[in-house]
């Protein structure tokens, strides 16, 4: 009962520092006064919160939930989308035995919860039965790769990590649980399907609410207002409220039809970064799109699709709470702003970089994106996540005014974009950073913009020159040894 008491005693704490308001629970997530620090904070009652029961009267959590857990519960057994384990080969570790008929004739199937028309077949015309049978064939292939599919990117999932590389039942459970949800929400999705990248945003969600969830006790000595509390966290409904959590965080907010669902549709995504990053910031549009010539869609796609998962470092802990207060705008009538408040996020991480970016030719720039260098951002600023999200923030509330955007791009530099420090594992080099200062003072527009860029270019080329010959050096002197 320790952990039920330590739960309960949380949410009540919660509940009570933002007076029962769900509005003023879900400012407090955007302003960070609701987060890891706080001694009350539970990330499970963040999401569940936010993404399903969107009140702090806990008396009306039990309905909300059990809303949500009977239609994935119809979903999961209805015959158009079972996860058919019994086609894969008998060795592989996922499979299972197909279930008798008779059991999925008595199920019902909640057809108005999914996307598809079932057509009633004809018995008198052969025809039509010989259609349904080639259809019925090639769709059993189709959900058989599906799964396949699935199966391989999740065994992939967060190597290392215990939830799912510990070669024990608890691990293949849910590893399990992940690959259903990710087959039924593609089978109930299919204009935009299963695509690589959604394993590991489900796998984030599931491994959060995974950590809190409790196995409730069959006893007497809970009141009817405890067990209210306790069923957000039950553990029998992981999957259950997994499913809606990802389904509400990647198709309520338009991270699916702006990231996942079509190309042409990414690629407009991507023309939009482009034209606010020019706003925000010309000098580093100019040096990676102009003068490197790096197509934005060769990095930033995965920026987009993970939500800077990747980017944000191998800790999850800081992936989380950056996604914390997605989760919160989710919850508001600005749900459909998270893929441009993603975009603005992009921006600002590369302000930090704008320095180490213009030392850069074309295969140094895209590897330094590729592998951002998060730690040194997270030593230098302690509050990175409140900061990256608030300026991400104001820069959205300014996305319809190009002179705010530019004054306010100004602004980030001059917090951000300081003096250069490259370490070479030689010495340290210290580059003046006359662009940055020249941005931070406003007097870039004094001047024409190619002269500007002559001079910047000299000084960064022949630090880049210094760095460069100090490295060969010591790969000779290396060789001689």
């Amino acid at each position: 009962m320790l952990k039920e008491n330590e739960v309960i005693s949380k949410v009540l704490l919660s509940v009570s520092k933002f007076k029962g308001n769900f509005a003023e629970f879900r400012q407090g997530i955007l302003l960070g006064d609701y987060d890891s620090k706080s001694k009350e904070f539970s990330r499970l009652l963040l999401w569940k919160t936010c993404l399903i029961t969107k009140t702090l009267n806990t008396r009306e959590w039990k309905d909300k939930l059990k809303t949500c857990r009977v239609i994935y519960h119809e979903l999961r057994k209805s015959s158009n989308i079972i996860v058919p384990w019994w086609r894969l080969d008998e060795d592989n570790e996922f499979f299972m035995v197909k279930p008798s008929s008779k059991i999925h004739n008595l199920q019902t199937e909640p057809q108005k919860s999914l996307r598809f028309r079932n057509v009633t077949d004809d018995p008198l015309t052969n025809t039509k039965v010989k259609i349904s049978r080639k259809e019925t064939s090639e769709t059993n292939q189709d959900d058989a790769e599906l799964l396949k599919t699935i199966i391989l990117d999740v065994q992939r999932l967060f190597p290392g990590d215990p939830v799912f590389h510990s070669h024990n039942d608890a691990s293949l459970r849910h590893k399990r649980q992940v690959v259903s949800i990710l087959f039924i929400w593609s089978k109930c999705n299919p204009q935009a399907g299963y695509k690589q990248g959604l394993h590991e945003v489900l796998g984030l969600i599931y491994k959060n609410i995974l950590k809190e969830s409790l196995a409730l006790p069959n006893t007497n000595t809970l009141s009817v207002d405890d067990l209210n509390v306790l069923s957000l966290f039950d553990l029998h409904y992981l999957e259950h409220d997994s499913f809606f959590l990802f389904n509400k965080f990647v198709v309520g907010t338009g991270i699916v039809s702006q990231f996942y669902e079509s190309e042409a549709v990414l690629m407009i995504s991507i023309e939009r970064f482009n034209s606010f990053l020019m706003k925000v910031d010309q000098l580093i549009h100019y040096n990676l799109i102009t003068k490197l010539k790096l197509d934005t869609q060769l990095w930033i796609i995965r920026f987009f699709r993970l939500i800077l998962l990747r980017e944000l470092g191998n800790d999850l802990e800081i992936s989380s709470s950056f996604w914390d207060k997605l989760a919160a705008v989710g919850a508001s009538s600005l749900t459909q702003c998270v893929p441009q408040l993603i975009s603005f996020s992009i921006i600002v991480f590369l302000i930090h970089l704008k320095a180490e970016l213009a030392l850069c030719d074309f295969a140094e720039a895209l590897s330094l994106l590729l592998h951002y260098p998060i730690s040194t951002r997270l030593n230098l600023f302690p509050n990175f996540i409140n900061d990256l999200f608030e300026d991400a923030l104001k820069l959205f509330q300014m996305r319809e005014n190009d002179l705010k955007l530019y004054e306010l791009g100004l602004k980030l530099n001059k917090k951000y974009a300081g003096v250069l420090k490259v370490n070479a594992n030689l010495s340290t080099v210290v580059i003046p950073s006359t662009l940055n200062e020249e941005i931070s003072s406003g007097t870039l527009t004094e001047r024409p913009l190619a002269e500007t860029l002559k001079k910047s270019n000299m000084a960064f080329e022949k630090s880049r020159l210094e760095l460069r010959l100090k490295r060969k050096a010591q790969l000779i002197l290396n060789n001689t040894d």
